[in-house]
């Protein structure tokens, strides 16, 4: 898997604008595998629950293409992953901001194809499909990224919010039943 292709490590703080001293680290972290391991069908449970809630939602902007659906967001995370290290970071931590097509780093269908786990000609052909709807451009550096204002479209707006809100509720549940813990520093 190529460096663009990774998850976002920056999701943490780093690199945000408010002084460090007025910041208190915290972190959740999974319980002790004994501890996990009493109550694992809860969180099972949660994560059914969130992934029920959430892929609808997006699988309708491709008319239920839930392949489309991985690439999108595979894409959204590889194209900001540098931008969110960088000290552009500020500028763009709000999904009202659209990041040009120059900030964001294209990937290669490859690359796609592994964070995925789809083949790599379903990914091409899905992303040739992509480049015809507009949810994605071919970039002229190589590789492929969304069109800048794909994720401010008002039917992403209101999916990312409705996401983050079942993710929060999964969280709570799972921070009550002890499967999380806060941990502090």
């Amino acid at each position: 898997m190529t460096d663009s292709a990774r998850p976002l490590r920056s999701a943490t703080g780093e690199g945000n604008s408010e002084p460090a001293t007025r910041r208190r680290r915290r972190r959740l972290r999974v319980a002790p595998s004994e501890e996990f391991e009493a109550k694992s069908r809860v969180f099972m449970y949660e994560f059914c629950e969130l992934l029920c809630k959430v892929l609808p939602g997006y699988g309708q902007m491709f008319r239920g293409d839930l392949a489309k659906v991985f690439i999108l967001l595979a894409l959204a995370a590889a194209n900001v992953q540098r931008l969110m290290a960088s000290q552009q970071r500020g500028a763009f931590e709000a999904m009202k901001e659209r990041v040009p097509g120059e900030l964001q780093t294209p990937v290669n269908a490859l690359s796609v194809a592994e964070a995925t786990g789809l083949p790599r000609e379903t990914v091409r052909r899905k992303l040739k499909e992509m480049i015809t709807s507009g949810a994605v451009v071919e970039d002229e550096r190589g590789g492929y990224r969304l069109r800048p204002g794909t994720f401010q479209q008002e039917q992403m707006t209101e999916l990312y919010f409705a996401s983050f809100r079942a993710f929060a509720k999964a969280a709570d549940v799972c921070l009550e039943a002890g499967l999380l813990e806060v941990q502090e520093g």
